[in-house]
């Protein structure tokens, strides 16, 4: 396919349809998604985002076609500032709103990976995360997958989406780290526990880990994958799950 220029530059209206359709040759049969698409690429409003109505991956970015290959705000970025330098630029929100789904062009531009990572930097107020996490909290990170949304489990433990990802995929924090490695019999002994009073704290003390870890495991957070197991709902009044999540 011949390079496409920046749309602003297409002053030939059958150059511009022709433009339009090689963008969109990529979704192949027609759909609301294209038809959409088609409708929205001439989008003038500069000022507010443009939020895609369709399908979002699990990062929150818009995807479209079959097996949800197409990334919409890639196609944008094209139609407005045409192809990327390299196949590795990715198309960057200077309104930082992509994981919530904008794919207004005049919020794209393509920029490195680098240059992206600087930018999401500078969007958040410009301070580069030094949150250390806790065991017990990557273990709970590792329990979301597939549960909820990456941004939102980075956003809850204050680091990125790659650190995210990376110890969902075993990348980082491997589970051979040292430490209480649960077996079976124990989840489910933890799960199984009757309430009393005090309960989660000598679980804890047992098996030298947080309380926080105890509770995650009884409520099916952690260690969810051991289904035969039956969740306990501990009885105690929130003021003393609180007090024992503290300690």
């Amino acid at each position: 396919m011949p390079p496409l220029h920046p749309a602003d530059h297409l002053h030939d209206a059958q150059e511009w349809g022709l433009a339009m359709s090689r963008l969109l040759d990529c979704f192949i049969v027609e759909t609301p998604a294209k038809r959409w698409m088609q409708k929205h690429l001439g989008h003038d409003d500069a000022e507010f985002c443009l939020i895609w109505p369709f399908t979002r991956a699990q990062n929150g970015y818009p995807t479209a076609g079959k097996n949800n290959a197409i990334r919409p705000h890639r196609v944008m970025c094209e139609h407005r500032n045409g192809p990327p330098p390299t196949p590795e630029h990715q198309a960057a929100h200077s309104c930082g709103k992509g994981h919530l789904g904008c794919v207004n062009p005049w919020h794209l531009n393509w920029k490195t990976p680098a240059e992206n990572q600087i930018e999401r930097y500078k969007q958040q107020g410009g301070k580069l995360p030094r949150y250390r996490l806790r065991p017990d909290q990557v273990d709970e990170i590792r329990s979301m997958k597939g549960r909820e949304r990456t941004v939102e489990t980075a956003a809850r433990f204050q680091c990125s989406e790659a650190n995210v990802r990376q110890i969902q995929n075993g990348q980082t924090w491997r589970l051979d780290r040292p430490g209480h490695h649960f077996t079976r019999e124990e989840v489910i002994r933890i799960k199984n526990e009757p309430p009393r009073r005090g309960m989660v704290p000598a679980l804890a003390k047992e098996f030298g880990v947080s309380t926080g870890t105890i509770y995650r495991i009884r409520l099916a957070q952690s260690y969810a994958h051991f289904q035969d197991a039956t969740s306990a709902r501990s009885s105690e009044p929130p003021s003393q799950q609180q007090t024992n999540e503290a300690g």
